[in-house]
């Protein structure tokens, strides 16, 4: 619900460039808290999991000048434990699904999420509906929009990951000597990994932290070990701290992306978004906090809508009776007021290091509130059927059981002060910043707040905030349990409209008045409605109110629908605020005019002025001879808008006719200045001769007339159209003036041309522009149209979306440098969009084409025969292997990049024998296919170089640094049927741990080294053997053979 007010109010807030970035914000951090704090719940597939608060300024201009967010009391809870179809927050599953193969390598996890122990509680990993890839990407978007920056980014999916890979630490419990109880990590890897991931330096520590805790003794602090469940409950707190404190950081970021200065805000808006009333099959601390919160809201509600309200009308002295609600005072006086409420003896008992059972704890509860009817304890009353560490409490919207088993430790909400100094010691800069605590430095104080002290601080806070505001309430009413739409529950919906009270609130609504006003207030909006009382108002406001409405009475506003109070004005119905907002607004419009109406009038009559005093002096200083004949100028301007209908006409005709060459009709035709005789009129305006240049020959061109003057040698050419004047017409021009009203008869019926820039052409003539001036303006226009024709005929002719189609439609040669970025601009676009439409996994597989084809493009025979088909990389299904899973998690090597069964070329005679040769992210090992035993692991930080030759061999030559292996055995050779993928992939490999392309050698000539000796390796292609042509051995087929510090290898290519 909040986040669609936000978006309505960064839709109807004024609109500036820096506003829209903070509309853009508001809109987009909500999908960030939702992502981070919301949860699929058994009744809510995105149910908010934290209460929210959010302050919106703006400034005296309406517009968005920022926010603050204020958040209430995460399920935490739900990090480690969820019930019966519920899931973990909505973020795990995004960054799971969402992230690309990398980043999840980097944060060291795998995509099904039924790997995490955190994610398997609740049975289910989807919700219907719902693209968790997508929400991932949108996810990251907004984390970016909000000035969170790529490093910051990659820490919070860290500390995520780290979170999840904790969850599955696995605790083995053991008996020691003197009978005590430990245990110890069973998956070490984890936290290991969980180092990595948080930049611990000492995995060991990290694991003592977690077996081994601290007892009191005397003045002294012990070590003592901890059994599995003890273990397990520090994992958890650890679990449950740093996502907490997360959320938390999170909050901070975006407060500090939202902030604004005190002075430059005028306006709040205040938008609460708390909690909904729960009650599960088995409700806890959680619920009990939840519906506490709930029940304080519902109380101020009822206290203000119904308590408030009806003071109000005794306030003002109007008549009124008063009608009785039900309120929640008595609930939230059991669980809030006084030393005996049900919060203050929990924390009581939480101050005083006391072991309490859920048994203990609520028989303090019992012999505090015995005779409490809202209150209801386990056994004390035979026909409660309560069982002992359960007891009931009537809320407003029902009876809810809660078990107390865990209240003491959730209410605590407490930090091992080991763990805080472990993840201060890390070097994750996030990780150091959440524990602040764990600085040695810093002096342990008192401790914490608990969380039922926090939270009625919060709450006190918070209605206060409330109390001092103008609120509305948006009540949600949930139709039906079945998620189903136009379905509606009766019972359900009149159970939630009796137990909030809606009942009582229309009673009251309908006795009451819909609105209230003070006079001044009321006046000063609806003032301009009456003549009494616009356009201002001296005398009392209250008697300028009472004229007002009676001066509405033909209206339709009559007495009986408002009420004068002591400070305010009051009004029945809606309807009448609706009739007096629709009179306002015609009222403002009549005000508008004649304020538009008396401006323009101004303007007029000063432009005028200023025009009349402009001819006074022009007239003086022209010469009466000069003046043009009556009419001419009308006459010029009639007879250039019919030129041009005919010239339009035919310039149409022709582009249109032949594409190919669109441009070739105009080529040939230019405009001249006239002289003087050929003008329209007497004196110096002027006029132009339109015509043809003259072809090579001594005739005219085919549907051109030739012009019988000769043009000026001095004049200067411009491209402009087709023909022009008809032979009869220009006789008729020639005759006299009397004559071009005939002329014009003949052009009358021409069609209108769609550009109507050109008449602005005879417009320039008629006020006496000058023939150059004339022809270079529709020299210009002619261009623009030019233009116009080019870019419609181009958007007819595009090539196809293909990015390698290279054809392009041509242009004209003035054109021509436009046309190449339209091209390289058209080229860049169906490229973007090329490659929107890939999906993850698409993406790895082009980028590894891209890889393969720098290494190999031009230099391997073998190469374009890999290229339409993807790389696969595990061959031999080894990852759902039992005995890989079991040998990759000692060694570190679970994400399986390449997997093959080829033959190892042996040193000495060149023979070939099988192995299973695996790529991971970290290592190259050689496995023995039938036992499953590492030979050899050659870390991919140890390889130097690799060498290949340019032909069909497929041998791939892996050189390693100095090191105890290679004295040993020195290089490597295998020779498989995917060399092209394995080389490819291992650059890969061996780029992202060291940060730096290794070194791949294509050659037909190379040295390796065995072990203490140096063999060069010579490739050739030989076709010549009749063994090793491609007619009678397949391609690919080799032959070894070493001698002495050489060998030789004989492979066949094809013809």
């Amino acid at each position: 619900m909040s986040k669609l007010i936000m978006d309505v109010v960064a839709s109807l807030a004024s609109k500036t460039r820096e506003s829209d970035l903070i509309n853009n914000r508001l809109i987009i951090f909500g999908h960030i808290l939702a992502a981070f704090g919301n949860a699929k719940t058994e009744k809510n597939d995105n149910a908010s999991r934290f209460g929210q608060y959010t302050d919106v300024a703006f400034n005296s201009h309406g517009e968005t000048v920022g926010a603050i967010v204020t958040t209430y009391q995460l399920d935490k809870s739900r990090v480690v434990s969820q019930g019966p179809r519920e899931r973990n927050f909505h973020v795990f599953y995004q960054i799971l699904a969402g992230a690309d193969v990398h980043l999840l390598k980097s944060l060291k996890l795998q995509r099904n999420a039924e790997k995490y122990s955190l994610l398997r509680a609740g049975g289910v990993y989807k919700i219907d509906g719902l693209d968790e890839r997508r929400e991932f990407v949108i996810t990251k978007d907004a984390l970016d929009v909000l000035g969170f920056s790529t490093a910051e980014c990659q820490s919070v999916f860290q500390i995520l990951a780290a979170v999840l890979k904790l969850g599955n630490l696995q605790f083995l419990p053991k008996t020691n000597v003197d009978g005590t109880e430990s245990c110890t990590v069973l998956n070490e890897h984890e936290i290991h990994e969980v180092s990595e991931l948080l930049e611990c330096s000492d995995s060991k520590r990290f694991m003592s932290v977690l077996t081994t805790g601290l007892v009191q003794m005397k003045a002294d602090l012990m070590e003592t070990a901890l059994s599995a469940q003890e273990a397990s409950r520090l994992r958890d707190q650890l679990c449950k701290a740093l996502y907490n404190r997360l959320f938390t950081w999170i909050v901070a970021k975006i407060n500090s992306c939202l902030s604004y200065s005190s002075s430059s805000s005028r306006t709040y808006l205040g938008v609460l978004d708390l909690y909904g009333f729960e009650c599960f099959e088995k409700n806890g601390f959680e619920q009990f906090v939840i519906n506490y919160t709930a029940e304080k809201l519902h109380q101020v509600v009822s206290d203000m809508i119904m308590k408030y309200e009806q003071e109000e009308y005794v306030k003002e002295n109007i008549a009124w009776t008063l009608v009785p609600y039900a309120g929640s005072n008595e609930v939230c006086d059991l669980i809030e007021k006084g030393n005996h409420s049900l919060l203050t003896v929990l924390d009581e008992i939480c101050h005083k290091d006391e072991v309490t059972s859920g048994e203990q704890l609520l028989h303090k509860f019992s012999r505090y509130h015995p005779q409490d009817r809202n209150f209801l304890p386990p056994l004390e009353r035979p026909t409660n059927n309560v069982p002992m560490d359960q007891f009931k409490i009537r809320h407003f919207a029902g009876t809810v059981t809660y078990s107390s088993q865990t209240f003491v430790q959730k209410n605590m909400d407490m930090v091992d002060h080991s763990l805080a100094e472990l993840i201060y010691s890390c070097r994750h800069q996030l990780a150091k910043e959440l524990f602040p605590d764990g600085n040695p430095a810093r002096t342990i104080g008192k401790k914490p707040v608990t969380i039922a002290t926090h939270l009625k601080v919060s709450l006190t806070s918070l209605l206060s905030s409330i109390a001092n505001r103008s609120t509305t309430l948006i009540t949600c009413i949930k139709p039906n349990d079945l998620r189903r739409p136009n379905f509606f529950d009766e019972e359900k919906v009149k159970h939630q409209i009796r137990y909030m009270g809606l009942v009582d609130q229309v009673r009251v609504r309908r006795a009451g008045f819909a609105f209230r006003q003070s006079y001044d207030g009321f006046l000063k909006h609806y003032k301009m409605i009456s003549q009494l009382t616009w356009p201002t108002w001296d005398g009392d406001p209250k008697d300028g109110v009472r004229l007002l409405l009676l001066d509405l009475k033909p209206e339709g506003v009559m007495p009986i629908e408002y009420v004068f109070g002591r400070t305010k004005i009051f009004v029945k119905y809606y309807e009448t605020i609706h009739l007096m907002d629709e009179l306002r607004e015609k009222a403002l419009e009549n005000i508008a005019v004649i304020i538009q109406k008396t401006f323009r009038g101004y303007r007029s009559r000063k432009s005028v002025s200023t025009s009349t005093s402009a001819q006074s002096s022009s007239h003086s200083s022209k010469d009466s001879s000069a003046r043009p004949a009556p009419g001419a100028g009308r006459m010029s301007k009639l007879l250039m808008r019919s030129l041009y209908n005919d010239q339009h006409s035919s310039i149409s005709s022709s582009m249109d006719s032949s594409h190919s060459v669109p441009y070739a009709p105009y080529s040939n035709n230019i405009i001249y200045p006239s002289a003087p005789a050929c003008s329209s009129g007497a004196g110096g305006g002027g006029g132009i001769i339109m015509a043809p240049v003259p072809p090579p020959t001594a005739t005219a061109t085919a549907g051109v007339a030739s012009s019988s003057s000769p043009a000026p040698s001095s004049a200067s050419p411009v491209i402009f159209a087709r023909p022009i004047v008809p032979a009869k017409m220009r006789n008729l021009l020639s005759q006299s003036s009397n004559s071009i009203p005939a002329a014009l008869g003949m052009l009358r019926n021409k069609p209108t041309p769609p550009i109507r820039r050109a008449m602005t052409v005879g417009d320039h003539l008629g006020s006496g522009l000058g023939p150059d001036e004339a022809a270079k303006r529709i020299t210009d226009f002619f261009k623009n149209y030019v233009r116009y024709k080019f870019l419609v005929y181009l958007v007819r002719h595009l090539p196809s979306m293909s990015p390698i189609d290279q054809r392009w439609p041509p242009s004209p040669s003035w054109l021509l440098h436009t046309n190449m970025i339209l091209k390289d601009i058209h080229h860049r676009w169906r490229c973007r969009y090329y490659r929107r439409r890939f999906d993850q996994t698409a993406i790895c597989r082009m980028r590894e084409k891209v890889v393969a084809s720098s290494i190999f493009y031009g230099k391997k025979v073998t190469y374009s025969r890999t290229v339409p088909h993807p790389f696969r990389g595990d061959y031999v299904r080894l990852r759902q292997n039992v005995k890989w899973k079991k040998l990759s998690l000692d060694t570190n090597d679970q994400y399986v990049v390449f997997a093959d069964i080829m033959p190892k070329i042996h040193r000495t005679n060149g023979k070939p024998s099988y192995v299973l040769a695996v790529i991971s992210t970290n290592a190259f090992l050689v496995i023995d296919q039938r036992t499953m035993i590492i030979k050899y692991r050659i870390q991919v930080s140890d390889i130097a170089r690799i060498s290949v030759s340019p032909y069909q061999d497929e041998i791939v030559a892996i050189h390693l640094r100095p090191g105890e292996l290679f004295k040993r055995k020195g290089d490597f050779m295998f020779q498989s049927t995917h060399s092209i993928e394995m080389v490819t992939k291992l650059c890969m490999v061996i780029q992202n741990s060291t940060q730096k392309s290794p070194e791949v050698v294509i050659a037909s000539e190379f040295p390796v080294h065995f072990g203490s000796s140096m063999v060069l390796v010579h490739f050739k292609a030989d076709q010549s053997t009749p063994e090793f042509t491609p007619e009678v051995t397949p391609p690919g087929s080799v032959k070894i053979s070493r001698r002495s510090n050489r060998m030789e290898v004989t492979a066949s290519i094809d013809k």
